[in-house]
């Protein structure tokens, strides 16, 4: 069964360390497609999702 993705308006107050991966690398895709049009909340947004996920990624080795 998947798991049901929370909207990016529910994960506003969320912290990133509680969002799980599935929504990190999902926003990471969409925050990726829509890049030329973001303004700098959506950037930092973006660069933050990515550390969390490098983050994740280096805690597991």
């Amino acid at each position: 069964m998947e798991e049901k993705l929370r909207l990016l308006q529910e994960l506003a107050d969320v912290p990133l360390e509680e969002w799980t991966e599935a929504e990190l690398r999902e926003f990471h895709y969409v925050l990726a497609d829509v890049s030329p049009w973001l303004n700098s909340q959506g950037v930092s947004l973006h660069h933050q999702v990515i550390n969390e996920l490098m983050e994740r990624d280096h805690s597991r080795k």
